[in-house]
């Protein structure tokens, strides 16, 4: 396996974990914030062992999570091993039906916004190279329960379609030496009426006032993107 004319061996190397993501990524990505709000958020992913967030679309959630993700797997002062990324499968109102395929073939459209991200910030290859060292890994939240998670970096998106059973199945996998950074939009549930019954909704109750948890809540005005975005949303209030 080559990238950008380094040679990847993933068996029988004595590399440690950390030696082989940097040779795959090779430099670290440029941290680059669009806004005061992103930079506060960035500042709580990575001093906080697990960070609740919750905001409108396009003010940056995900990409500021990633981009942290990608920084504290790249330092070789923490002992971050792996990616692991989570999202419920839960459709936009407009329903599927059954996925052809294994698990994880059933699970490429939901991880797929979360690909597209680490693309923009890695590139293609780099995200499928670590994906086949298995580095980056995804998860369906069904069937993580049992399962004690350290060492790892864990991205929990459209947290909202989450139930609090969910939820705390989830902030119960949490083992020695991780982070778990959760986001979504509490205004924006594919699978409640009332927002109160979202898990998501539920853990930003629960635990604004825990030390050992951050909490960080995103405004109509921190929106980044197109302009038009915080209009359109504004008439659906």
């Amino acid at each position: 396996m080559t990238t950008k004319g380094r040679k990847i061996e993933l068996t029988n190397s004595k590399m440690s974990r950390k030696e082989l993501i940097r040779s795959i990524v090779g430099r670290t990505p440029r941290k680059k914030f669009l806004s005061d709000s992103q930079k506060e958020y960035y500042d709580i992913l990575t001093n906080s062992e697990i960070t609740i967030c919750t905001g409108p679309a396009g003010v940056g959630k995900s990409y500021v999570a990633m981009s942290a993700a990608v920084q504290l797997l790249m330092d070789e002062t923490n002992s971050y091993e792996k990616l692991i990324i989570v999202r419920p499968a839960v459709e936009a109102e407009e329903k599927l039906g059954s996925l052809p395929g294994n698990l994880e073939e059933k699970l490429d459209p939901y991880i797929f916004p979360s690909y597209y991200l680490l693309n923009k910030i890695i590139g293609k290859e780099v995200r499928e190279k670590l994906k086949e060292a298995d580095i980056i890994e995804v998860f369906a939240l069904a069937y993580m329960r049992g399962m004690n998670i350290d060492n790892s970096i864990l991205i929990f998106e459209e947290a909202q379609n989450s139930t609090p059973n969910q939820m705390k199945l989830l902030l119960t996998r949490i083992g020695f030496n991780s982070k778990f950074f959760i986001s979504g939009d509490i205004e924006q549930t594919d699978r409640y009426k009332d927002k109160t019954h979202s898990g998501l909704y539920d853990a930003m109750s629960k635990f604004s006032e825990l030390k050992e948890i951050g909490t960080y809540n995103f405004k109509m005005e921190d929106i980044i993107r197109n302009p038009i975005i915080s209009k359109i949303l504004k008439k659906y209030e």
